[in-house]
């Protein structure tokens, strides 16, 4: 028998088995800090890995997602002081041909408020809805309803 300690293991039983105890090393150790059985099992591993895979290519993209939603609030509300509409800002910029993202106005509307402010003057300028109501005066406050 090759298990006496006369003769070295042959070549395919030490190779399988350093396979397969690569692989189980690579999960168990991925599956470091899970709980339970999933940081110790080898088929438990699997699955919660594999899971945690899926968790963090969806998260992905919902993190694309949330981040583009906070530049818009950034830029809505920066837009909004000077009471002009996101809606109309945007659709401004693209029809003076502005080409800056959701992402740098924000950082613009953050940091550099002179700066955003300009380019919302450029906006203003070539709006003939948001040049009138620039030049119209603010509407009085309604007057209290008499009970």
């Amino acid at each position: 028998s090759w298990l006496s300690a006369a003769r070295p293991p042959p070549v395919w039983a030490s190779s399988r088995r350093w396979f397969a105890s690569k692989k189980h090393k690579k999960f168990i150790k991925l599956a470091k800090g899970m709980q339970g059985r999933a940081n110790r099992c080898f088929r438990i591993a699997v699955g919660r890995v594999e899971k945690a895979w899926q968790h963090a290519y969806r998260s992905r993209k919902i993190k694309k997602r949330d981040m583009r939603a906070h530049w818009i609030t950034q830029i809505n509300s920066a837009t909004r002081m000077y009471d002009v509409p996101y809606n109309r800002f945007i659709s401004g910029l693209k029809n003076v041909n502005v080409d800056l993202n959701r992402k740098v106005l924000a950082q613009i509307a953050a940091t550099e408020p002179y700066s955003f402010r300009s380019v919302l003057d450029v906006v203003r300028a070539n709006d003939p809805y948001l040049a009138a109501r620039a030049a119209s005066p603010p509407v009085a406050a309604r007057p209290p309803i008499a009970a």
